[in-house]
């Protein structure tokens, strides 16, 4: 057991920002769900310093963290400990000019000598997270003695409130809707979910088309 939790453990909300509106744009898609776990790369920026980036669990790089907090992370991965995240919420604001897309993901960093013990918690953590209760990534003393004895027995109990952006910002996602969880179902194999998931995103597409119709716009 460690003296201290932060010789093992590392966990807080992190703010990170798609380079442009186009990229921008996916973050509203279904590979982008609250709750998916992803893993954090490393690019270099425009200065040749070490940028964190995010990269989904399907492979796709789409957001990149501040200076400061890439700079942070960066001691953990010298280190050589395990950094995870969890998306949280993604969103848009229309300030600073032209636009930005954003959000936030749990950044979880850990010793590897406990990986077992923190990824069953990350785990856990994500299921907590689905629902947009915004659990606090970080534990104290004794949370960290718990996860290390039984990372399942860990509950949450204090929540984060959703920061407030720039100008006028919509929440594009901020908890797993029914039509993620049914994706869900048909990646992991029940085609029928997969097929009626699809049906929705055709019904929905075809009630707009209908109601634009009708008004004569197109």
């Amino acid at each position: 057991m460690p003296t201290n939790a932060s010789d093992v453990y590392f966990g807080s909300y992190i703010r990170f920002q798609t380079p442009d509106k186009q990229t921008g744009a996916v973050i509203a898609g279904s590979d982008y769900a609250v709750g998916d776990c992803g893993e954090v790369v490393w690019q270099l920026d425009e200065n040749k310093r070490q940028q964190a980036w995010l990269k989904n669990p399907y492979g796709q790089t789409f957001a990149y963290l501040s200076p400061s907090d890439s700079y942070k992370l960066a001691i953990y991965h010298a280190k050589g400990w395990v950094i995870r995240y969890v998306l949280s919420f993604t969103a848009y604001s229309e300030e600073p000019d032209p636009g930005v897309y954003w959000g936030q993901v749990a950044i979880f960093a850990y010793a590897p000598r406990y990986a077992d013990e923190f990824e069953r918690f990350v785990k856990t953590f994500a299921l907590a997270a689905a629902d947009g209760s915004r659990p606090d990534p970080s534990l104290s003393p004794s949370g960290v003695a718990t996860v290390l004895a039984d990372p399942e027995s860990w509950t949450p109990s204090n929540k984060v409130k959703i920061p407030k952006g720039n100008g006028r910002t919509a929440i594009l996602k901020d908890h797993r809707s029914i039509h993620d969880k049914m994706l869900d179902k048909g990646r992991s194999g029940n085609v029928g979910c997969y097929i009626i998931s699809w049906a929705f995103i055709f019904a929905v597409i075809a009630l707009v088309v209908w109601i634009l119709h009708s008004m004569g716009i197109i």
